[in-house]
């Protein structure tokens, strides 16, 4: 007996939509208490699927770096706290992800004036848990000002260990036009 068209097509729906299923609890990824509510490690992959929404509906989002490799507590229970109190100023759809040395950020649907805000309410309680050093080495980016793509938004966080409110906004200049001939 052959299948039926709508059999056909719910199979190849499930085959599509498998990727976004929930994983199972096996599969769950380490969790950090935060005071509000419990923060899920996010995987640097969620930054090609912001890239990719980003980029198909137009909207801008802000990458951010925070170093803590000298933080309070020293090595990974030093990125727990950074995370903790991070996490409890953060909304629900921002991830946090942690690097080697450093805890990444990706604050999605923020404009520049967004993630200046979020930067300042961020600086003030990590100033006791990370020394001056690695504050003043918090960078960010803006998506697509600073970059199109993953590695050029982490180029710009390389090159540019300065935050979104001390960074000029960019400067347009238009070519000039040569006059017209008067009649």
């Amino acid at each position: 007996m052959l299948p039926s068209s709508r059999q056909v097509v719910r199979a190849r729906l499930r085959v599509l939509l498998r990727p976004l299923r929930r994983p199972g609890r096996a599969h769950t990824p380490h969790r950090v208490d935060a005071r509000r509510r419990t923060v899920t490690w996010s995987t640097p992959e969620e930054l090609q699927i912001e890239l990719s929404r980003s980029r198909r509906y137009g909207h801008p989002f802000v990458l951010v770096r925070i170093p803590c490799g000298h933080a309070a507590g020293g090595g990974s229970n030093g990125r727990v706290e950074v995370a903790r109190t991070v996490s409890s100023m953060l909304r629900r759809v921002d991830r946090v992800w942690p690097g080697e040395t450093s805890l990444y950020l990706l604050l999605p649907e923020c404009d520049r004036a967004m993630g200046e805000a979020m930067l300042a309410r961020i600086r003030e309680p990590l100033t006791e848990l990370l020394p001056e050093d690695d504050l003043l080495a918090i960078s960010s980016v803006l998506f697509p000002d600073d970059g199109f793509t993953s590695g050029a938004l982490f180029d710009a966080l390389d090159a540019r260990p300065i935050s979104l409110a001390t960074r000029p906004a960019p400067v347009v200049v238009a070519p000039a036009t040569p006059e017209a001939p008067l009649a």
